[in-house]
């Protein structure tokens, strides 16, 4: 469950980054022409022409910054995805705190009573975007919406004749942070949404692989991996071992025992079936009915035959237990092998294999045969 969520947490930082590339763009352009359009009417200019030069350069690399930091691909590592957000907020708020020290000149200096109002309505249309572009990390768009926005309420405070201005500015600053909440909340809830999509059809994309009463692999599954496997091992040239396993008078389970025991049975038998097939290579299935199969690669056939071997020693030394008690069952495995040398292909493979366990049903059950020996 824990890697589960760590891919989960992975998935959604790296939607986050995509969200966040696509929002950031454009908005460090908008502070430019804001303080273009409050410093012409200010004249700050020709009052001031070197403070409004460097301001309008460091709008302007800021905004540059925001195109140059490249975001990280889908594929680079969590650590990297949240260091690209960091560096990205890290311009976006140095943006916001830049325009308070803008918003805060114009309501101090007379001199920029032409473009005081121009001030306040960048100011408010600042923060109204932050609250929708930016609810990703409520936190630190709180931050920015307060570089941005405080400043106006905070000093207009102190001039009386600006209260009707204020109380304004007091209010909507409530709604833009209530905007704020809400759309974060539904990021995260488009989030959530994401996810269960995603584990559903995760959870689908299982359920067709696997066969549902064992949890073993289904025929067809199985058949897909036989195929991949025999290319692989003629490739690196390396054994591969296959073994078909039946149920020796499964019938007489499900005539003594009743059809619901017969299933619990061959529950019982893919739970040994782990049990004693321990490879980390090794792929198990149900192949239907009461037969099985084992996939070993990289196993010689002599190897894979004494596993198989202990295997049915392990049902005659210790039978199956059911709710009705133990049940003694035996099995007739088949055991057939590619040496990786000459060309494998999974289905003739299969065949053979299939092949040795109706000679071990022929010969007395309760055995295993060797392909070809």
């Amino acid at each position: 469950m824990e890697e589960g969520g760590g891919d989960d947490a992975r998935l959604r930082l790296i939607r986050e980054v995509a969200d966040t590339r696509q929002r950031v763009l454009l908005g460090g352009v908008f502070y430019l022409a804001g303080w273009a359009v409050v410093g012409g009417f200010a004249s700050v200019y020709s009052d001031h022409p070197v403070a409004g030069g460097l301001i309008a350069a460091a709008f302007l690399v800021l905004a540059a910054l925001r195109f140059v930091m490249r975001a990280p691909s889908s594929e680079q590592p969590a650590a990297l995805q949240a260091a690209w957000l960091d560096r990205q907020w890290t311009v976006v708020l140095a943006t916001s705190a830049l325009w308070g020290a803008v918003l805060s000149w114009a309501l101090l200096d007379p001199a920029f009573e032409p473009a005081r109002p121009a001030a306040l309505l960048c100011s408010i249309a600042y923060a109204t975007a932050y609250a929708h572009n930016f609810s990703m990390r409520r936190e630190r768009a709180l931050l920015g919406i307060a570089l941005i926005y405080l400043p106006a309420p905070v000093l207009l405070a102190l001039d009386r004749d600006a209260l009707a201005i204020t109380v304004t500015m007091a209010v909507y600053l409530v709604y833009v942070v209530l905007i704020l909440f809400r759309s974060h909340r539904e990021y995260e809830h488009r989030l959530d949404m994401d996810e269960a999509l995603r584990h559903q059809r995760d959870q689908y994309e299982q359920l067709s692989r696997t066969d549902p009463l064992t949890g073993l692999a289904n025929r067809r599954h199985f058949s897909g991996v036989l195929e991949r496997r025999s290319a692989d091992a003629q490739g690196s040239r390396s054994p591969m071992t296959l073994l078909v396993l039946d149920i020796d008078h499964f019938k007489r389970i499900n005539d003594d025992h009743g059809h619901e025991a017969g299933d619990v049975c061959l529950a019982r038998f893919a739970e040994r079936m782990r049990e004693l097939f321990v490879s980390p290579d090794a792929h198990l299935a149900r192949l239907g009915g009461e037969e099985f199969a084992v996939l070993l690669p990289g196993v010689s056939t002599g190897e894979a035959a004494g596993v198989a071997e202990a295997f049915r020693r392990s049902l005659a030394e210790r039978p199956l237990r059911l709710r009705e008690g133990p049940i003694g069952v035996s099995v007739s495995i088949g055991v057939a092998g590619a040496d990786g040398r000459s060309p494998a292909d999974g289905a003739e493979l299969y065949r053979a294999a299939d092949r040795a366990m109706y000679r071990a049903k022929a010969e007395g059950r309760d055995r295993v045969r060797i392909d070809g020996a």
